[in-house]
């Protein structure tokens, strides 16, 4: 099979029910000498569309072989009586029409080939002048003799160039078309094709469009010829020097004469149209145009007759120009007044802006104050608890000294061997500042958290927007080496007072992690008591692996109300196979989930020092509502993202934009436990049977 681009076809024939006999349509070839190329094409569409309909086919496909059958013959028009068949012989004969089809024999004798359409658009046809001329076009219209081959109906004739009527006239019972009853050629209404719209004109007179054109308004066109034109206006002519000797007291001649008089100098509402085309003619001939001035300027009462219609003119365009001045320059006035009245209260807006850009600032310096204060008094409180601890172990080690002292005076000859074991009873708290390091400063914390992304696989983004997240809810590291990955990062944080928990089905409340010796999560809890200006890591080590509803929310909600100390920093990992439990959606709510993977085995970040918690600075909080209002982002949650963006370190502050994009996964994976919106990492976490 073989198939084309685009092709014009025309009906020919109509076979079967659903059958039809076209011939394709180019310029050349539009006789009957192109009936050997006819083919048969089944579809309903065209063969509804009748004969001689024009039809822009698409993806046309040659296909096999019709042969005829008596299925696929047409059904008669009428039944075969006699009565009918002399009825049909009388119309025939009386309208000059044809019902026969030169394909008819070839429909029924013989095989042709069938082609199939991709798709159909029916294409509007005119009648054009063919081989002749719009003259003859617009003759044997007025003649009502315009004929063509088709039986179709046409939607324009063309009666001049690029000229044609789409109304005013109709189709005759013999197929011949004509004027309509109303409808003169002195002013005939015609309309032009508006673009470029591509024809095919057919040697029969046939225009077939390639679309549907658009037309311009209707105008009113004379269609006579130029003689016809002139003829008219040289009777005009006659009528005027009628007209012109006519006297108001000239009662000499007979009352016929006078009112044939009156008749000429009279003129009817049909015949200005005359006088329009005979205006129109003439106007083509500019030698005549240019004459006539100069013949008029000699005459001085014709001079002196311009020159005060020219001085009225003058007065008249004087006195327009004038008044629309006046009215253009009291709209300009009214507009000034409402611009200088909007300037007033734009003034008035931005010194109330300044004013109150003076008063936040006072307020912030204010609240930097207060915070300074507050914290310069933690300060000096861990100082003096340290202090006194430290007081209070001296002395004990100082009254212990003094008794073995005593012990070894009043027995001097005992074995030292036989000496019984003094179990000192040194507080945790002791025991936690031993582990804790002094604080990293900034530089060092920043160059940690790099060389975390680099051996984790994290961005430093999801990384810093991790740990904002470990002291508000609990991030959980999803995928491959996940439990690796936060045990790393607890440990560069917290060193040996970091907890590493690995939760398993055994671990069903918050008293089983905190029996966890090995864990130490009891440690870590006493250590974030003691020390409230450090951060303290726990690692959560596979959450999913046993029931953590029973314990997580508890830990959350008491380290929000501040049973458990606010610097206890929580980072969770949930693993992607094996044996898990599902979270409940009460639950979803804690956690923040980022995408991890790590197959190899990275080395582990080593602990310098202890790090300070993540305090929101003032400084930062206009840039980060600057960010976050340029994202796309849920109103309720800008004050809470836009705190955690502040607590960015101020050696960070230029990466703000890609740390923003990683808190606001935070929004997405709200709107999947509320909302049962998608996401890729709830499957880790509900419904892990299926």
């Amino acid at each position: 099979m073989s198939g084309s681009t685009k092709s014009i076809y025309r009906v020919r024939q109509l076979v079967g029910n659903d059958g039809a006999i076209v011939t394709e349509v180019s310029e050349d070839d539009d006789r009957v000498a192109g009936y050997a190329h006819a083919k048969e094409v089944r579809n309903a569409r065209v063969r509804l569309g009748g004969v001689d309909s024009f039809w822009l086919a698409t993806d046309v496909k040659t296909g096999r072989k019709f042969s005829p059958s008596k299925e696929d013959t047409t059904p008669a028009l009428f039944p075969s009586s006699s009565a009918t068949s002399s009825l049909i012989g009388r119309i025939k004969g009386g309208s000059g029409l044809d019902f026969t089809s030169p394909f008819s024999d070839i429909a029924k004798s013989s095989k042709m080939e069938g082609i199939s359409f991709g798709t159909a658009i029916r294409l509007p046809v005119a009648i054009g002048p063919g081989s002749r001329t719009h003259e003859d076009v617009v003759h044997d219209l007025r003649e009502g003799k315009l004929a063509v081959d088709i039986r179709s109906t046409v939607a324009a004739i063309e009666v001049r160039p690029n000229v044609f009527m789409i109304s005013g006239f109709v189709r005759r019972s013999n197929g011949q078309y004509a004027l309509a009853g109303n409808t003169g050629l002195r002013a005939v209404r015609t309309v032009a094709i508006v673009g470029k719209v591509e024809t095919t004109r057919l040697a029969s007179g046939i225009i077939v469009f390639s679309a549907q054109p658009k037309w311009t308004a209707e105008t009113e066109t004379d269609l006579r010829s130029n003689d016809e034109i002139l003829a008219s206006a040289e009777r005009w002519l006659g009528r005027l020097r009628t007209a012109a000797s006519m006297s108001d007291g000239d009662m000499g001649r007979s009352p016929v004469d006078f009112l044939r008089s009156l008749a000429a100098a009279a003129v009817a509402a049909e015949e200005k149209e005359d006088l329009e085309s005979a205006l129109h003619v003439l106007s083509g001939r500019s030698e005549i145009l240019d004459l006539l001035p100069k013949l008029m300027e000699r005459d001085e009462e014709w001079r002196s007759r311009l020159q005060l219609f020219e001085n009225a003119e003058h007065d008249r365009l004087r006195a327009e120009i004038k008044a629309r001045l006046t009215e253009q320059v009291a709209q300009e006035a009214s507009q000034l007044a409402e611009l200088r009245a909007q300037i007033i209260d734009a003034e008035g807006r931005v010194a109330t802006l300044a004013h109150r850009e003076v008063m936040l600032r006072n307020e912030t310096e204010q609240h930097d104050a207060r915070l300074k204060e507050r914290i310069e008094d933690a300060a000096r409180a861990v100082s003096r608890a340290s202090l006194d601890a430290t007081d209070r172990l001296r002395q004990e080690v100082a009254q212990l000294r003094e008794e073995l002292e005593m012990t070894n005076k009043s027995a001097p000859s005992d074995d030292v061997s036989s000496i019984p074991s003094v179990q000192l009873d040194i507080p945790a708290a002791l025991a936690t500042a031993v582990r804790l390091s002094p604080v990293v400063t900034e530089k060092d914390r920043v160059h940690v958290l790099r060389e975390l992304a680099s051996s984790t696989g994290l961005s430093l983004a999801d990384l810093v927007a991790v740990l904002l997240h470990s002291t508000e809810d609990v991030p959980v590291l999803v995928g491959d080496g996940s439990a690796g990955i936060a045990a790393d990062i607890a440990t560069a944080i917290g060193g040996d007072a970091a907890a590493i928990v690995f939760c398993d089905p055994t671990h069903v409340s918050f008293a089983d992690l905190l029996r966890d010796e090995a864990a130490g999560l009891r440690c870590a809890v006493d250590a974030a008591k003691e020390n409230p200006n450090i951060i303290v890591p726990v690692a959560l080590c596979g959450l999913t692996n046993g029931p953590c509803e029973y314990w997580l929310p508890q830990i959350v909600e008491m380290r929000r109300i501040g049973r458990i100390p606010s610097n206890l920093a929580l980072i969770a990992s949930a693993g992607i196979d094996g044996l898990r439990v599902s979270v409940p959606k009460s639950v979803l709510r804690y956690l923040f989930p980022i995408l991890v993977s790590r197959t190899e085995i990275a080395e582990k970040v080593g602990y310098v020092g202890s790090w300070k918690p993540f305090i929101t600075d003032a400084t930062l909080i206009q840039n980060a509502v600057r960010i976050l209002r340029s994202k796309s982002i849920d109103a309720a949650l800008i004050s809470q993202t836009a705190d955690l963006l502040a607590r960015v370190p101020m050696a960070m502050a230029e990466e703000q934009v890609q740390i923003a994009t990683s808190l606001l996964a935070e929004q997405k994976w709200i709107a999947a436990w509320r909302d049962g919106a998608d996401h890729d990492l709830i499957q880790h976490f509900q419904n892990l049977g299926n």
